[in-house]
């Protein structure tokens, strides 16, 4: 399949400016929705499409975090805030994640910074993979932090967040290498604790296959809604800013219950600790990588 760079790069030029949006509104007393809400209606307003739900994990958090309308959450003094967003322009999707500190973590949030250019500057067709992984880890380590073992860099495709090849945070036993025209994701999460996380708390983010199949007595109109998602992730809020908490509520459980959607909880390190994750989509070029999101 060919790809369309132009408008991977036009992708991604709306989630840096998202991000950076989002990057300077993120102070502490705001509240974690108005942020999200931002980042959504920037993407729309740049002529964007959104990929996935915007999302802010903080401190333990890894990933996954989202909002309902009523959120009451505001960023605090000392607070580590990772924005993750995805843009899409006809399907090509640009995937990125920067994060924000609030109190004197400086070092984590170089690790994972340092990590990931690392990683970007062994892309190029024939890298193999676990070379990728090992870069992440002997960086992080190096700086006195460790990745995030079960999280993953990706490959990703029109209309697909998340395929193959994986991109490890650690050399593990990938035999896979880098070809020529990929679209690929690299996301490293520095931690301060063991570097393991397990899912914890309310999901706000979901899926759907591409071709739902919703029990009749489903409401159509939120049914419709997340069908037009083409397959896309979709979150609560979404849903009941058109319909209403109360209809949303008890679709989405008849839709959880029927396996016709599934859930994204959110990511949260084992013990205690604190992670920071940067993140940037590029396309494998013959030369090296040509990364979007910058």
């Amino acid at each position: 399949m060919r790809v369309d760079l132009e408008k991977y790069r036009e992708a991604g030029r709306i989630g840096a400016t998202a991000r950076r949006q989002a990057i300077e509104a993120i102070k502490p007393g705001v509240r974690y929705v108005d942020v999200l809400d931002g980042i959504e209606a920037r993407i729309r307003q740049e002529g964007g499409e959104i990929a996935f739900p915007a999302q802010v994990s903080v401190n333990g958090i890894a990933a996954h975090d989202c909002c309902d309308l009523e959120d009451p959450r505001t960023f605090a003094v000392g607070d580590v805030a990772k924005v993750d967003l995805g843009v899409h322009v006809d399907g090509c999707i640009a995937d990125s994640a920067e994060t924000v500190d609030l109190g004197d973590n400086t070092p984590l949030l170089e690790a994972s910074r340092q990590a990931l250019e690392a990683a970007i500057a062994l892309v190029r067709p024939g890298t193999k993979i676990r070379d990728i992984g090992a870069a992440i880890q002997s960086t992080m380590k190096g700086l006195g932090f460790r990745p995030i073992a079960n999280l993953t860099g990706h490959g990703i495709a029109p209309y697909t967040i998340h395929c193959s090849p994986s991109i490890p945070n650690v050399p593990d036993g990938t035999s896979g290498v880098l070809k020529e025209g990929m679209m690929i994701c690299i996301e490293p999460f520095a931690t301060t604790g063991g570097g393991s996380v397990t899912e914890q708390g309310r999901a706000e983010v979901f899926g759907a296959r591409r071709k739902l199949k919703a029990p009749r007595h489903c409401d159509s109109g939120v049914v419709d809604q997340i069908a037009a998602r083409r397959g896309l992730p979709f979150c609560r809020r979404e849903l009941a800013r058109e319909h209403g908490a109360e209809l949303t509520e008890k679709t989405l459980r008849e839709l959880l219950r029927a396996n016709a959607v599934f859930d994204y909880p959110p990511l949260v390190e084992r013990g205690p600790a604190t992670v920071a994750q940067f993140e940037h989509t590029m396309h494998v070029g013959a030369d090296g990588a040509e990364v979007m999101t910058r």
